[in-house]
């Protein structure tokens, strides 16, 4: 190692690395291991108040963000500020609490004040927040305006996304949302199916008729399972099948019950299999709170990245594929598409209330695409 320094500090004691190198060629090994040891200590009493630190910091921003009024939420932005590059920072998450507890007159203070120009993630999170908190996209967006998640230079997926909620995302997804308080929180997780119908064994071997191929190309099984992979879900299955002939609507329960799926290997005659047919909304929501919310332990990447998520497990699903599609072609191909939610007694599904499995099938009956998540180890 050129150049020279010393080694130690704190509370441990100094010494230059000559006198390291002296010891060494002395043959002095035991007094080389215990300062070293005396260093490790110091370490991992660092890393300890380290985290310590980080920790209070991130509950300083919590309890500024989640306290309406404008007074904290300009010591929010000079203290996030001071932390951004610290694991005490995550303005996704802020963004969330911002858009939760404070008035659309003090969010819109952080997404155009130029005191908040710099946190170019707080705003550009914040906006797609409001979106799905209701708030109206002409109040959001000056005239003229650049949207907060558009930086010139700077690619952001959420600057992909339509400035205007899509009618699947829905009028009352607030409902949805997680609700925080300085010292817990509250999130929900996708709903269950409503009144699901069996299918049968004489239908499953029906189904097991129609020929499938695999047809999952890597790019699809990244876009398809991105929900649960960003919720940190247990575990998932994203595959795509083309079918030499095409199947109707009313035959997927059928087809979807015989696919050589992972999550449903080993399933018997006697066993459970059961599903329903569901709307684009429904689809979507499922996605959505799969991504924002978590699964058991994660905090999930919130409303703007969910928001994301999403519409790539959607693009994949349907094959109207991200980047090269825009949104609004996501949309179409999927309305086009029908849907279709399903569960079973495998060993893969632990039937929680969250596990559940998806499936697309085209407007031409060729093709199906299938997302299949549980949350339990």
């Amino acid at each position: 190692m050129a150049g020279g320094g010393t080694v130690g500090g704190g509370g441990a004691e100094r010494y230059s690395w000559h006198t390291v190198e002296a010891w060494a060629r002395g043959g002095q090994a035991e007094r080389i291991g215990a300062a070293g040891g005396a260093l490790a200590a110091e370490a991992r009493q660092i890393g300890e108040r380290l985290e310590t630190l980080h920790r209070d910091l991130a509950f300083m921003q919590r309890a500024l963000a989640l306290t309406p009024g404008r007074a904290f939420l300009r010591r929010l932005l000079s203290l996030s500020t001071q932390v951004r590059h610290s694991k005490a920072s995550d303005e996704r998450l802020l963004a969330s609490l911002i858009a939760e507890a404070q008035s659309l007159d003090d969010a819109l203070y952080v997404l155009w004040h130029p005191e908040a120009i710099e946190h170019h993630e707080l705003r550009a999170c914040l906006f797609h927040e409001l979106l799905l908190r209701g708030a109206d996209p002409d109040e959001l967006l000056p005239r003229a305006g650049r949207r907060p998640d558009f930086r010139p230079g700077h690619w952001s997926g959420l600057s992909w996304l339509p400035a205007r909620p899509a009618e699947m995302e829905g009028p009352d997804l607030s409902a949805w949302l997680p609700s925080r308080g300085y010292l817990n929180s509250a999130s929900g997780s996708p709903a269950p199916m409503k009144s699901p119908t069996p299918v049968g064994a004489a239908a499953r071997r029906a189904g097991g008729v129609h020929r499938v191929r695999e047809a999952t190309p890597a790019q699809l099984v990244e876009l398809i399972g991105r929900p649960a992979r960003d919720g940190r879900w247990c575990d998932h299955e994203a595959r795509v099948f083309a079918l030499d002939e095409p199947v109707t609507a009313r035959e997927l329960p059928h087809v979807v019950s015989a696919l050589p799926l992972d999550c449903l290997r080993g399933l018997g005659e006697r066993d459970r299999f059961e599903g329903e047919e569901c709307t684009l909304g429904t689809v979507w929501l499922t996605l959505f709170m799969t991504a924002s919310t978590g699964g058991i332990g994660s905090p999930g990447v919130h409303g703007a990245w969910g928001r994301f998520s999403a519409w790539l497990a959607l693009s994949g699903l349907c094959g109207a594929e991200y980047p090269e599609a825009s949104a609004r072609e996501v949309e179409e191909r999927a309305r086009a598409c029908s849907w279709y939610r399903f569960g079973a007694d495998t060993g893969w599904f632990r039937n929680e209330v969250s596990d559940y499995g998806i499936a697309a099938l085209s407007p031409d009956g060729r093709r199906i695409a299938v997302l299949a998540a549980t949350d339990a180890d």
